[in-house]
Protein backbone atom coordinates (compact mmCIF):
# COMPACT_ATOMS: atom_id res chain seq x y z
CA UNK A 1 0.00 0.00 0.00
CA UNK A 2 1.51 3.25 -1.03
CA UNK A 3 1.82 6.16 1.38
CA UNK A 4 -0.01 9.36 0.58
CA UNK A 5 2.25 11.61 2.75
CA UNK A 6 4.82 13.77 1.02
CA UNK A 7 8.30 14.63 2.41
CA UNK A 8 8.89 18.01 4.16
CA UNK A 9 10.13 20.68 1.87
CA UNK A 10 13.82 21.47 2.31
CA UNK A 11 14.78 24.66 4.16
CA UNK A 12 15.75 27.47 1.88
CA UNK A 13 18.76 29.74 2.65
CA UNK A 14 16.35 32.59 3.36
CA UNK A 15 14.66 30.57 6.13
CA UNK A 16 17.95 29.58 7.72
CA UNK A 17 19.10 33.24 7.63
CA UNK A 18 15.92 34.38 9.35
CA UNK A 19 16.38 31.79 12.12
CA UNK A 20 19.99 32.87 12.69
CA UNK A 21 18.94 36.52 12.86
CA UNK A 22 16.22 35.71 15.37
CA UNK A 23 18.63 33.72 17.53
CA UNK A 24 21.22 36.51 17.34
CA UNK A 25 18.61 39.08 18.29
CA UNK A 26 17.46 36.94 21.21
CA UNK A 27 21.06 36.53 22.39
CA UNK A 28 21.66 40.28 22.12
CA UNK A 29 18.45 41.03 24.03
CA UNK A 30 19.47 38.58 26.73
CA UNK A 31 22.94 40.14 26.91
CA UNK A 32 21.50 43.63 27.13
CA UNK A 33 19.11 42.50 29.88
CA UNK A 34 21.95 40.94 31.87
CA UNK A 35 24.04 44.09 31.42
CA UNK A 36 21.14 46.31 32.52
CA UNK A 37 20.59 44.14 35.58
CA UNK A 38 24.33 44.31 36.31
CA UNK A 39 24.33 48.08 35.99
CA UNK A 40 21.32 48.33 38.31
CA UNK A 41 22.99 46.03 40.82
CA UNK A 42 26.22 48.04 40.65
CA UNK A 43 24.25 51.27 41.07
CA UNK A 44 22.48 49.90 44.14
CA UNK A 45 25.77 48.72 45.56
CA UNK A 46 27.36 52.13 44.87
CA UNK A 47 24.44 53.87 46.59
CA UNK A 48 24.91 51.58 49.55
CA UNK A 49 28.58 52.46 49.72
CA UNK A 50 27.74 56.15 49.49
CA UNK A 51 25.39 55.83 52.45
CA UNK A 52 28.08 54.00 54.43
CA UNK A 53 30.62 56.71 53.55
CA UNK A 54 28.14 59.39 54.55
CA UNK A 55 27.55 57.61 57.85
CA UNK A 56 31.28 57.58 58.56
CA UNK A 57 31.76 61.22 57.51
CA UNK A 58 28.66 62.68 59.17
CA UNK A 59 30.16 62.92 62.71
CA UNK A 60 33.15 64.78 61.30
CA UNK A 61 30.91 67.15 59.36
CA UNK A 62 28.86 67.83 62.48
CA UNK A 63 32.03 68.46 64.48
CA UNK A 64 33.38 70.90 61.89
CA UNK A 65 30.04 72.64 61.57
CA UNK A 66 29.74 73.13 65.32
CA UNK A 67 33.32 74.07 66.17
CA UNK A 68 34.49 75.75 62.94
CA UNK A 69 31.67 76.98 60.72
CA UNK A 70 29.30 78.08 63.49
CA UNK A 71 31.93 80.21 65.32
CA UNK A 72 32.93 81.90 62.06
CA UNK A 73 29.31 82.68 61.26
CA UNK A 74 28.78 84.02 64.78
CA UNK A 75 31.89 86.21 64.56
CA UNK A 76 30.64 87.65 61.27
CA UNK A 77 27.28 88.44 62.86
CA UNK A 78 28.90 90.04 65.91
CA UNK A 79 31.04 92.23 63.66
CA UNK A 80 27.88 94.09 62.62
CA UNK A 81 26.59 94.68 66.15
CA UNK A 82 26.41 98.11 67.75
CA UNK A 83 28.41 98.82 70.90
CA UNK A 84 26.37 100.64 73.54
CA UNK A 85 27.11 102.00 77.00
CA UNK A 86 25.32 99.10 78.63
CA UNK A 87 26.48 96.31 76.30
CA UNK A 88 25.68 95.41 72.72
CA UNK A 89 22.67 95.98 70.52
CA UNK A 90 22.27 92.93 68.30
CA UNK A 91 19.06 94.28 66.80
CA UNK A 92 20.74 97.28 65.14
CA UNK A 93 23.37 96.49 62.58
CA UNK A 94 26.10 98.83 61.42
CA UNK A 95 29.19 99.00 59.20
CA UNK A 96 30.91 101.36 61.61
CA UNK A 97 33.14 98.61 62.99
CA UNK A 98 34.56 97.94 59.55
CA UNK A 99 34.72 101.64 58.72
CA UNK A 100 36.87 102.28 61.77
CA UNK A 101 39.37 99.67 60.63
CA UNK A 102 39.36 100.53 56.95
CA UNK A 103 39.63 104.29 57.26
CA UNK A 104 42.22 105.51 56.82
CA UNK A 105 43.55 102.51 54.85
CA UNK A 106 47.23 103.22 55.43
CA UNK A 107 50.14 101.97 57.47
CA UNK A 108 49.47 104.83 59.90
CA UNK A 109 46.41 102.91 61.01
CA UNK A 110 47.35 100.74 64.00
CA UNK A 111 45.43 97.73 62.75
CA UNK A 112 46.97 97.69 59.29
CA UNK A 113 50.46 98.45 60.56
CA UNK A 114 50.16 95.39 62.81
CA UNK A 115 48.73 93.44 59.88
CA UNK A 116 51.71 94.39 57.73
CA UNK A 117 54.18 93.51 60.51
CA UNK A 118 52.51 90.13 60.98
CA UNK A 119 52.55 89.52 57.23
CA UNK A 120 56.30 90.21 57.00
CA UNK A 121 56.89 87.95 60.00
CA UNK A 122 54.85 85.17 58.39
CA UNK A 123 56.72 85.44 55.09
CA UNK A 124 60.07 85.33 56.92
CA UNK A 125 58.91 82.30 58.93
CA UNK A 126 57.74 80.46 55.80
CA UNK A 127 60.98 81.11 53.90
CA UNK A 128 63.22 80.31 56.88
CA UNK A 129 61.33 77.11 57.73
CA UNK A 130 61.66 76.01 54.10
CA UNK A 131 65.39 76.81 53.95
CA UNK A 132 66.20 75.07 57.23
CA UNK A 133 63.53 72.38 57.15
CA UNK A 134 64.00 71.00 53.64
CA UNK A 135 67.56 69.72 54.28
CA UNK A 136 66.33 67.97 57.44
CA UNK A 137 63.49 66.28 55.57
CA UNK A 138 65.81 65.43 52.66
CA UNK A 139 68.33 63.80 54.96
CA UNK A 140 65.71 61.74 56.78
CA UNK A 141 63.97 60.57 53.61
CA UNK A 142 66.80 60.22 51.09
CA UNK A 143 70.00 59.59 53.05
CA UNK A 144 68.74 57.35 55.86
CA UNK A 145 68.14 54.03 54.15
CA UNK A 146 66.62 51.86 56.87
CA UNK A 147 62.98 52.50 57.66
CA UNK A 148 63.33 52.01 61.40
CA UNK A 149 66.08 54.63 61.52
CA UNK A 150 63.91 57.04 59.53
CA UNK A 151 61.00 56.60 61.93
CA UNK A 152 63.25 56.88 64.97
CA UNK A 153 64.93 60.08 63.80
CA UNK A 154 61.59 61.54 62.75
CA UNK A 155 60.19 60.88 66.24
CA UNK A 156 63.23 62.65 67.68
CA UNK A 157 62.50 65.61 65.39
CA UNK A 158 58.92 65.63 66.72
CA UNK A 159 60.12 65.66 70.33
CA UNK A 160 59.41 69.41 70.85
CA UNK A 161 55.72 68.70 70.22
CA UNK A 162 55.65 66.49 73.29
CA UNK A 163 55.58 69.63 75.44
CA UNK A 164 53.01 72.39 75.54
CA UNK A 165 53.19 75.39 73.25
CA UNK A 166 53.70 77.87 76.11
CA UNK A 167 56.47 75.78 77.64
CA UNK A 168 58.33 75.72 74.34
CA UNK A 169 57.97 79.49 73.97
CA UNK A 170 59.32 80.13 77.47
CA UNK A 171 62.10 77.55 77.08
CA UNK A 172 63.18 79.18 73.82
CA UNK A 173 63.06 82.73 75.16
CA UNK A 174 64.87 82.88 78.47
CA UNK A 175 67.76 80.39 78.14
CA UNK A 176 68.61 81.48 74.57
CA UNK A 177 67.60 85.11 74.14
CA UNK A 178 68.90 88.26 75.80
CA UNK A 179 72.35 89.59 76.62
CA UNK A 180 73.11 86.57 78.82
CA UNK A 181 71.32 84.06 76.65
CA UNK A 182 73.03 81.16 74.97
CA UNK A 183 73.06 82.86 71.56
CA UNK A 184 74.86 85.97 72.81
CA UNK A 185 77.20 83.89 74.99
CA UNK A 186 78.37 82.02 71.88
CA UNK A 187 78.92 85.33 70.07
CA UNK A 188 80.88 86.63 73.09
CA UNK A 189 83.06 83.50 73.08
CA UNK A 190 83.74 84.11 69.40
CA UNK A 191 84.67 87.70 70.13
CA UNK A 192 81.81 89.07 68.06
CA UNK A 193 79.69 90.55 70.85
CA UNK A 194 79.66 91.65 74.47
CA UNK A 195 77.30 91.44 77.41
CA UNK A 196 76.85 95.20 77.71
CA UNK A 197 76.18 95.84 74.02
CA UNK A 198 75.01 92.63 72.30
CA UNK A 199 75.64 92.35 68.59
CA UNK A 200 72.08 91.05 68.03
CA UNK A 201 69.17 92.44 70.02
CA UNK A 202 67.28 89.32 71.06
CA UNK A 203 65.81 90.53 74.36
CA UNK A 204 62.04 91.10 74.00
CA UNK A 205 62.43 92.25 70.40
CA UNK A 206 60.82 91.59 67.03
CA UNK A 207 63.85 89.50 66.07
CA UNK A 208 63.37 87.23 69.07
CA UNK A 209 59.70 86.78 68.14
CA UNK A 210 60.58 85.81 64.58
CA UNK A 211 63.32 83.42 65.71
CA UNK A 212 60.90 81.79 68.14
CA UNK A 213 58.26 81.36 65.44
CA UNK A 214 60.79 79.70 63.13
CA UNK A 215 61.76 77.27 65.86
CA UNK A 216 58.18 76.56 66.89
CA UNK A 217 56.71 76.03 63.42
CA UNK A 218 59.56 74.48 61.41
CA UNK A 219 58.17 70.98 61.92
CA UNK A 220 55.04 71.97 60.02
CA UNK A 221 57.33 72.28 57.00
CA UNK A 222 59.52 69.24 57.72
CA UNK A 223 56.65 66.77 58.14
CA UNK A 224 54.84 67.05 54.75
CA UNK A 225 58.11 67.35 52.84
CA UNK A 226 59.49 64.27 54.60
CA UNK A 227 56.49 62.12 53.70
CA UNK A 228 56.54 63.21 50.05
CA UNK A 229 60.29 62.75 49.74
CA UNK A 230 59.84 59.22 51.08
CA UNK A 231 57.59 58.51 48.08
CA UNK A 232 59.89 59.95 45.42
CA UNK A 233 60.58 57.41 42.67
CA UNK A 234 64.22 56.37 43.10
CA UNK A 235 64.25 54.90 39.58
CA UNK A 236 63.46 58.33 38.15
CA UNK A 237 66.43 59.79 40.03
CA UNK A 238 68.74 57.06 38.75
CA UNK A 239 67.42 57.56 35.21
CA UNK A 240 68.10 61.30 35.42
CA UNK A 241 71.66 60.63 36.57
CA UNK A 242 72.21 58.06 33.83
CA UNK A 243 71.09 60.65 31.29
CA UNK A 244 73.86 62.97 32.48
CA UNK A 245 71.88 65.24 34.81
CA UNK A 246 73.86 66.71 37.69
CA UNK A 247 72.46 66.98 41.21
CA UNK A 248 71.01 70.46 40.73
CA UNK A 249 69.19 69.56 37.52
CA UNK A 250 67.98 66.25 38.96
CA UNK A 251 66.68 68.09 41.99
CA UNK A 252 64.93 70.72 39.88
CA UNK A 253 63.42 68.36 37.31
CA UNK A 254 62.67 65.24 39.37
CA UNK A 255 62.68 65.81 43.13
CA UNK A 256 61.26 69.32 43.44
CA UNK A 257 58.09 68.74 41.34
CA UNK A 258 57.22 65.68 43.43
CA UNK A 259 57.73 67.52 46.72
CA UNK A 260 56.03 70.77 45.70
CA UNK A 261 52.66 69.78 47.27
CA UNK A 262 54.43 69.25 50.61
CA UNK A 263 56.12 72.64 50.34
CA UNK A 264 52.79 74.30 49.59
CA UNK A 265 51.00 72.52 52.44
CA UNK A 266 53.75 73.41 54.90
CA UNK A 267 53.76 77.03 53.70
CA UNK A 268 50.00 77.28 54.17
CA UNK A 269 50.18 75.87 57.69
CA UNK A 270 52.97 78.21 58.76
CA UNK A 271 51.50 81.27 57.07
CA UNK A 272 48.06 80.81 58.61
CA UNK A 273 49.35 79.97 62.10
CA UNK A 274 51.91 82.78 62.31
CA UNK A 275 49.65 85.49 60.86
CA UNK A 276 47.17 85.19 63.72
CA UNK A 277 49.76 84.37 66.36
CA UNK A 278 49.52 86.27 69.64
CA UNK A 279 50.61 83.76 72.32
CA UNK A 280 54.21 83.58 71.17
CA UNK A 281 54.32 87.34 70.64
CA UNK A 282 53.15 88.01 74.19
CA UNK A 283 55.40 85.41 75.84
CA UNK A 284 58.58 86.13 73.89
CA UNK A 285 58.33 89.92 73.67
CA UNK A 286 56.64 90.48 77.04
CA UNK A 287 54.41 93.11 75.45
CA UNK A 288 57.22 94.97 73.66
CA UNK A 289 56.06 93.76 70.22
CA UNK A 290 52.55 93.84 68.84
CA UNK A 291 50.90 91.95 66.00
CA UNK A 292 47.48 91.73 64.43
CA UNK A 293 46.74 88.87 66.80
CA UNK A 294 47.61 90.91 69.88
CA UNK A 295 45.59 93.82 68.46
CA UNK A 296 42.48 91.64 68.24
CA UNK A 297 43.20 90.21 71.68
CA UNK A 298 43.38 93.69 73.17
CA UNK A 299 40.04 94.59 71.59
CA UNK A 300 38.33 91.52 73.04
CA UNK A 301 40.01 92.05 76.41
CA UNK A 302 38.57 95.55 76.41
CA UNK A 303 35.05 94.17 75.77
CA UNK A 304 35.13 95.64 72.25
CA UNK A 305 33.65 92.49 70.76
CA UNK A 306 32.05 93.98 67.61
CA UNK A 307 35.21 95.77 66.56
CA UNK A 308 37.34 92.76 67.51
CA UNK A 309 35.06 90.53 65.44
CA UNK A 310 35.38 92.88 62.47
CA UNK A 311 39.16 92.82 62.83
CA UNK A 312 39.06 89.01 62.93
CA UNK A 313 36.90 88.86 59.80
CA UNK A 314 39.33 91.08 57.90
CA UNK A 315 42.20 88.88 59.11
CA UNK A 316 40.41 85.78 57.80
CA UNK A 317 39.95 87.49 54.43
CA UNK A 318 43.67 88.30 54.29
CA UNK A 319 44.47 84.69 55.20
CA UNK A 320 42.20 83.36 52.46
CA UNK A 321 43.85 85.67 49.92
CA UNK A 322 47.29 84.57 51.09
CA UNK A 323 46.42 80.89 50.79
CA UNK A 324 44.96 81.52 47.34
CA UNK A 325 48.17 83.23 46.21
CA UNK A 326 50.31 80.37 47.58
CA UNK A 327 48.28 77.68 45.83
CA UNK A 328 48.11 79.62 42.55
CA UNK A 329 51.82 80.42 42.63
CA UNK A 330 52.81 76.80 43.17
CA UNK A 331 50.04 75.34 40.94
CA UNK A 332 49.21 72.78 43.63
CA UNK A 333 46.35 71.17 41.71
CA UNK A 334 48.56 70.48 38.71
CA UNK A 335 51.30 69.05 40.91
CA UNK A 336 48.89 66.66 42.63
Amino acid sequence: MSSSSSPDPPETPEVRLDLEDIQADEAEVEHETERALGVQHAARRERGRNWVTLGWALPGFVWLAFYLIAPIVFIILVSFWVRTDTGFDSGSWTLHNYGTLLHPFSLNNAYWSNMWRSFITSVIAVVACLVFGFPVAYFLAMKVQRLEYQIGLFIVALAPFWTSFTTRSVAWTYPLMGSHGMLNIILVKLGLSSYNSPLIDTQFSLLSVRLAMIQLYILFMVTPIFFLLSQVDRHAIEAARDLGGNWIRTFREVILPQTMPGIVIGSIFIFVLTMGEYGTVNVVSQGAVSSVGTYIQNLTAGIQYPQGAAAAVLLVIVLVLGVFVITRFAKLREEI
